[in-house]
């Protein structure tokens, strides 16, 4: 697709047009009387560059930049994982080292997942593919249960018989649970390794598969849910609308790691509720916050294309907001990349607990510019309904 340079060099070609309809005007439609007088030469007209046109070069950039890239980084990361967990279980004595890449292998995956989770429209959402792929928060331990189902079950577990299972049963968590799983119940020493590794593998090919149709229904010559976006057509009855959906999109995802991922396990007191986090087992927390926050300045710059900051300034002259939004969100990245450690040491420290509670801090802060001053000056309506009363 176009980056924003080539969209508005395309508008501009039409100035010799306008130019010459300005002189043939200028010159009472063409006469060639000598009375007639001089046309002006002076300043050329430039084509108006609409609110519209501006949200166009957002959704563009942003798609080639980050979310079509996103996509099939997840694809690949997700078919290498159900490749290397075949070759782990065909292994008659597999090695610590061997788990240990394997792991990697999931992280990778996971990482992936956490730059694109925020974005809840498309393909992602058909066919329950966004709760399939990652289900969390987990209250009633779904995930728990529906893994010790497929472990116990007389059946033999493959992909399409995962794809029928409940949710908690087929997504990363699911494969963290076995990957991560502690000493009795190790893909190394547990009884029942071979069922684990059965159980494994289709899990992992199921997780493939979905990130393969995920990604495919978004590219041009797949689905080409792009277009869709981009054109603000299909699921979107205008490009405006489009904004709309994926800011909504941005904001819930803010107060997704502000509240869920933060503010619930740090609870009100030290040692916190690091049981409820989002990764317990491989500790992936603090990094997947990170990734998470990142992603803001992702999406409000396009991916370094045309983004919010180009509208602000140089289409809407709101230099000040520009600049209020992009030190909010690099606060937040700064406050994120503070946090080191294990996520529970973090909680039950007197100084992890600071930190996390000045990472909060500094996402409200994000979220108090894009609900007021960002949304007023760009005149979108975000969809989301805070109810967390902070």
């Amino acid at each position: 697709m176009k980056s924003k340079m080539t969209i508005k060099n395309t508008l501009l070609k039409a100035m010799p047009t306008l130019m010459l309809t300005s002189l043939l005007s200028a010159c009472g439609g063409g006469s060639d009387t000598a009375t007639d007088p001089k046309p002006d030469t002076g300043t050329p007209i430039t084509p108006l560059i609409t609110i519209d046109d501006e949200f166009g070069f957002w959704l563009t950039d942003l798609a080639n930049n980050h979310i079509l890239p996103s996509y099939q980084n997840l694809q690949d990361t997700s078919a290498l994982l159900s490749s290397q967990a075949v070759d782990f279980c065909d292994q008659q004595n597999q090695s610590s080292d061997e788990l240990t890449a394997l792991q990697q292998s999931w992280r990778k995956v996971m990482s992936s997942w956490q730059t694109i989770q925020w974005l809840k429209v498309g393909p992602i959402v058909n066919d329950n593919r966004i709760f399939r792929m990652h289900y969390w928060p987990d209250s009633k331990d779904s995930v728990g249960r529906g893994v010790t189902n497929l472990l116990t079950t007389s059946e033999l577990v493959t992909e399409a018989f995962i794809a029928t299972q409940s949710v908690g049963s087929q997504g990363l968590p699911a494969l963290e649970q076995l990957i991560f799983a502690d000493n009795q119940h190790s893909l190394l020493t547990a009884s029942d390794q071979a069922k684990r590794c059965e159980v494994l593998t289709a899990i992992s090919a199921n997780v493939a598969t979905i990130s393969q149709d995920v990604n495919s229904e978004w590219q041009i010559i797949g689905g080409n849910y792009h277009a869709q976006l981009t054109q603000g057509t299909g699921d979107f009855s205008s490009k405006k609308d489009a904004v709309e959906e994926l800011v909504t999109n941005w904001l819930e995802q803010i107060e997704r790691v502000k509240d869920e991922k933060m503010l619930v396990p740090l609870s009100v007191a030290s040692p916190g509720i690091p049981s409820i986090a989002e990764h317990v087992l491989s500790d992936e927390s603090v990094i997947s916050i990170q990734k998470n926050i990142a992603t803001f300045k992702v999406i409000y710059s396009a991916g370094g294309g045309h983004g919010f900051d180009d509208i602000l300034i140089d289409h809407l002259s709101q230099q000040n907001i520009a600049t209020e939004m992009l030190t909010a969100i690099d606060n937040a990245i700064v406050s994120a990349n503070e946090l080191t450690g294990s996520y529970e040491t973090l909680l039950k420290t007197p100084e992890g607990r600071v930190q996390i509670s000045a990472t909060i801090d500094v996402l409200r802060a994000v979220r108090d510019v894009l609900t007021v001053d960002f949304v007023q000056a760009t005149d979108i309506n975000i969809g989301f309904n805070s109810n967390d009363g902070d």
